[in-house]
């Protein structure tokens, strides 16, 4: 046997062309603030994944969204659900994610994104003090986001009731059931 047999060669990159928006933030039907504030965060052009999943958000649509790191997944859907809040100040989102390092980002792109608009978020993840985490979703706020564990400890406490959210958001919904999370 020759040694060729058993390698397999690489096939060549293929280079794509780049991608052409179809909007811009500009273009969606979202308030001016917001879009003064994606503006300031230096945000012209969506990015695929934006550009695909925000128009059905908008229009109150169930999305199932892939995409790789570092496209612009989280815009995709704060974006829309701030602009839901504004029109409606008394909506409540859930964001579930499987990390602490994950729900604290979000929270600060969310906090970006809101500038000093009147929306407020709850951070709710194992390993910080639960205490503060309560004393805060008492507080009036739109967003929690949190980590299944932490947040399946709130419910049970009857600290969070699910009645109350309208929108849940699953963010990297595959691995949080590769970790186990199913129930």
């Amino acid at each position: 046997l020759h040694y060729s047999r058993f390698i397999c060669k690489a096939d060549p990159i293929i280079e794509s062309a780049p991608y052409i928006p179809v909007n811009k933030f500009i273009d969606f039907k979202i308030s001016e603030v917001l879009k003064d504030n994606i503006s300031k965060k230096g945000y012209i052009d969506p990015t695929p994944i934006q550009d695909s999943a925000i128009p059905f958000v908008l229009n109150g649509r169930d999305v199932v969204g892939i995409a790789n790191t570092g496209t612009g997944k989280t815009a995709a859907f704060l974006i829309p659900l701030l602009d839901k809040i504004i029109n409606n100040p008394y909506e409540k989102v859930l964001v579930i994610v499987p990390t602490r390092e994950l729900a604290m980002q979000i929270n600060e792109e969310l906090l970006e994104f809101k500038g000093r608009l009147q929306i407020y978020s709850v951070c709710t993840v194992g390993g910080m003090g639960i205490g503060a985490q309560i004393a805060n979703l008492r507080r009036s706020h739109n967003f929690v986001i949190g980590t299944p564990g932490r947040l399946r400890d709130l419910i049970d406490r009857k600290v969070i009731r699910l009645n109350e959210f309208k929108t849940v958001v699953l963010d990297e919904a595959d691995r949080m059931l590769d970790m186990g999370f199913v129930d």
